[in-house]
């Protein structure tokens, strides 16, 4: 995400008065966002506003040039340190195992979401989703959902958790699993429409070198250069920071 994207986010939340419980970074690996103290001052405005927002970096803690800048965080913003020491983490549960995929889950009802939507709504480079994995989802699958401005409080986003959590491997747990509880993951495992959904999404980066605007999203094109278009704020984009009182930003 750029740092333009982060400061309309704060502009935004403090016109609407959007008090946010927490506002959570996450990745990919945040710490080595090219302007990751920056987005930190920029979020730190936005509670300068809002004091009792938290405000937390979600990070591996991998490599020496992450627990650099780790270092360099200032006093106050909360760290969630995951320690990763190898590229299976044992006590993460795999969103790559699609329920549709799953004889199981033939009647589920989607719109319903898991316990992941009550962490809040997210925010990466193609709008504002349900939840934060569910963008992460829709830039692999290419569906372009995202909102182009932060959802009203009595929007749920429900087509959008229809269509993107029927291939999110939590939403098969339902409820927050602790981290006692849960089965240890030994190896990534991936299901048959990931397996699909990835090998398209490389074939496709080989095409976005020509025609790369007509793929983005209302979100995105609205930091073209020489571009400012208006959104309904209730427009859901069709072609692709966590809350209910959260709010979560995915750089």
């Amino acid at each position: 995400m750029s740092r333009d994207m982060i400061r309309d986010f704060v502009s935004e939340s403090i016109k609407r008065g959007k008090q946010w419980k927490k506002i959570r970074l996450l990745g990919g690996e945040p710490t080595l966002h090219p302007e990751f103290h920056e987005i930190l001052n920029d979020l730190l405005q936005y509670r300068n506003w809002h004091s009792d927002c938290e405000i937390e970096v979600a990070t591996n803690g991998s490599g020496w040039a992450v627990e650099a800048v780790l270092k360099k965080i200032p006093i106050g913003i909360a760290i969630a340190n995951s320690k990763k020491t190898s590229n299976v983490q044992p006590t993460f549960n795999s969103f790559n195992l699609a329920p549709v995929d799953d004889p199981a889950y033939r009647h589920a009802n989607y719109k319903n979401g898991c316990s992941v939507m009550k962490e809040g709504i997210g925010l990466n480079p193609l709008g504002y989703y349900h939840c934060a994995v569910a963008g992460g989802i829709d830039r692999i699958e290419g569906n372009r959902l995202g909102c182009a401005h932060i959802p009203y409080d009595g929007d749920s986003m429900a087509s959008v958790a229809e269509r993107l959590c029927r291939l999110c491997g939590h939403f098969k747990d339902g409820h927050f699993i602790p981290v006692s509880l849960r089965p240890r993951m030994l190896e990534h495992k991936i299901s048959p429409t990931w397996a699909f959904l990835y090998d398209k999404w490389r074939r496709d980066k080989l095409y976005q070198k020509n025609g790369r605007a007509s793929n983005l999203t209302g979100y995105q094109r609205r930091y073209l250069p020489g571009s400012s278009p208006v959104f309904s704020q209730k427009e859901h984009l069709q072609d692709s920071v966590e809350t209910t009182t959260t709010a979560s930003q995915v750089l």
